[in-house]
């Protein structure tokens, strides 16, 4: 399901911060013998600034739990791991000096732990709101209302475990690490010319296309091998997105959304691969009164049968286009943030 991550005043974007919260870090001035001003350099480290910003916003109504923040909850949960990947990204993207390499295993380590939780709640969220709907039309026999009302009372679990994972010290410890990275970007970004800085990073685009555009060439993407695609999408995407927003570029718009729709297609299938293990045990049969297996298991297939074969056509149409990253030049994009002229900087959210 792609949707949009702006934010509202239904998912937190000003709400008051808590006592002890931590806030999103802010651009330092140059001191006395520091590098002249860059809008690459500024940029990305606004861009790293905004989005630990939506992640700290996030994590903040959320910790209010179920009862404060109610039907957002879901939105909430989606932007959450949204914004965390998209800083991920931009981290992969940016230097980092050698001693800093510990940080970057801890932080990998930390973010995966954290996601567990919001992973399983966005699950049960998907499967209610657009995967069982789909399953009841392609299988009559499955009780609508009592389905939805046993997966409720999962997902009411999967929700109270990651509550009280975002009240966990160690969660607290992962936003921590998160800041750092963020704050280090301001450093290491400094430490490069415009030039130097945005052909590192081209250079690096470019080799996770190769890669990414590898794998869907390649026969037989079983389940672990599309999991691991759509990795390589998103962190592909959203750090092309992170330039998109210092410099508007209609190729690169173009590219960026190529990678969103190959994204959402292989989402698809992997929401009715979650859907395969989530409804044996929430599905009733409306002839039998138990839970509903027979028909369930054809169901599913079919199903995925019909999202693989999207998911195949947006990989031969992301195919047939040009890579953005692996162009010669990249016009517009490439004379704004390597040449230093003025960029767009974002704007706080």
């Amino acid at each position: 399901m792609t949707r949009s991550t702006k934010p509202t005043a239904a998912n937190g974007g000003g709400a008051r911060e808590p006592a002890g919260a931590t806030p999103a870090p802010r651009a330092r001035p140059e001191g006395n013998g520091a590098a002249a001003p860059s809008p690459l350099r500024d940029g990305l480290h606004a861009v790293a600034a905004i989005w630990f910003g939506e992640i700290h916003g996030r994590v903040r109504r959320l910790r209010e739990g179920d009862a404060a923040v109610g039907q957002a909850a879901p939105d909430l949960i989606h932007d959450l791991r949204i914004y965390v990947r998209r800083l991920c990204a931009l981290s992969d993207l940016l230097p980092r000096p050698a001693d800093r390499q510990p940080l970057r295993r801890a932080l990998r380590r930390e973010v995966a732990w954290a996601m567990q939780p919001l992973s399983r709640a966005r699950d049960w969220d998907v499967f209610m709101a657009d995967v069982l709907p789909r399953l009841c039309e392609a299988e009559p026999d499955i009780d609508r209302e009592v389905s939805l009302r046993r997966a409720g009372a999962r997902s009411d679990v999967a929700h109270a475990e990651m509550y009280a994972s975002l009240r966990n010290e160690r969660f607290d410890g992962m936003v921590r690490l998160l800041r750092e990275r963020s704050d280090e970007m301001h450093a290491a970004l400094a430490e490069r010319q415009p030039k130097a800085l945005y052909r590192a990073m081209r250079r690096r685009l470019e080799r996770w296309d190769a890669a990414l555009r590898g794998r869907l060439e390649a026969e037989g993407q079983g389940a672990r091998r599309e999991h691991q695609t759509r990795i390589e999408i998103k962190r592909l995407r959203y750090a092309s997105e992170a330039l998109l927003q210092l410099c508007p570029s209609r190729r690169l718009e173009r590219y960026a959304k190529g990678l969103a729709d190959l994204q959402a297609a292989l989402g698809g299938t992997q929401d009715l691969r979650t859907a395969a293990r989530l409804a044996p045990d929430t599905c009733v049969s409306l002839a039998t009164g138990k839970l509903a297996r027979q028909g369930l298991d054809d169901a599913c297939r079919r199903l995925r049968r019909q999202a693989q074969a999207e998911a195949r056509k947006a990989g031969r149409r992301f195919l047939r286009a040009p890579s953005f990253w692996a162009a010669r030049k990249q016009g517009r994009v490439a004379r704004r943030l390597a040449e230093g002229a003025p960029a767009r900087l974002p704007a706080a959210a």
